[in-house]
């Protein structure tokens, strides 16, 4: 008995440690591509969840590591899961808009700080006025710094998507140190 109890206890164990996270990624008309392309873990799951009411489908190109396809579905707040097990680059698309697609990235990553790292987006850059910053991961602020390691600005997030208005700043090069919870990103912007 005490055999089978330290079985159990050994397996729970090791199931808790490879337990995989599920990532939710909106999909609709004229999606950027940077939100579309995440880079995650084998056994993580990737969840899309329609956002308007067109007919769409995520299906994996020719050339993916794995196949996958959820058929066109229509109707705001349809989702459709898949969980990707091998090391590779996925490449996908909606059959119906050849403008809607993305990249899913399956790497080993070390750590949930180095997936927040990988996953961060922000378009336009350069920018010149609204730079829109977005992660996998729920934002919680902001903080600029000049070329010079100057903090210049800084703001409150709440969200996975932030958009930071950067019209008052001089043309020039910045640094954004993207926050989220203590999980820091930063990444350089050209001011216009």
């Amino acid at each position: 008995m005490k055999k089978l109890k330290l079985l159990f206890i050994m397996a729970l164990t090791v199931s808790m440690a490879g337990a995989q996270t599920t990532f939710d990624l909106d999909w609709y008309v004229g999606i950027p591509y940077a939100d579309a392309s995440i880079t995650i873990e084998p056994g993580d799951t990737v969840r899309w969840t329609w956002t308007d009411d067109v007919p769409h489908s995520v299906t994996s190109d020719s050339g993916s590591q794995e196949s996958f396809d959820s058929g066109i579905l229509t109707g705001n707040g349809t989702q459709f899961s898949y969980t990707f097990t091998q090391v590779g680059v996925n490449d996908y698309e909606c059959d119906v808009h050849s403008n809607m697609e993305g990249t899913i990235t399956v790497d080993n990553i070390a750590s949930v700080e180095d997936k927040f790292r990988m996953n961060i987006s922000f378009y336009p850059n350069p920018v010149a006025n609204k730079l829109t910053v977005a992660s996998l991961y729920k934002l919680d602020g902001y903080k600029i710094y000049n070329i010079l390691g100057k903090l210049v600005a800084q703001g409150a997030a709440s969200g996975n998507v932030t958009e930071i208005d950067m019209s008052n700043l001089e043309t020039g090069m910045y640094f954004i140190n993207a926050i989220s919870g203590d999980m820091e990103s930063t990444f350089k912007v050209t001011k216009q």
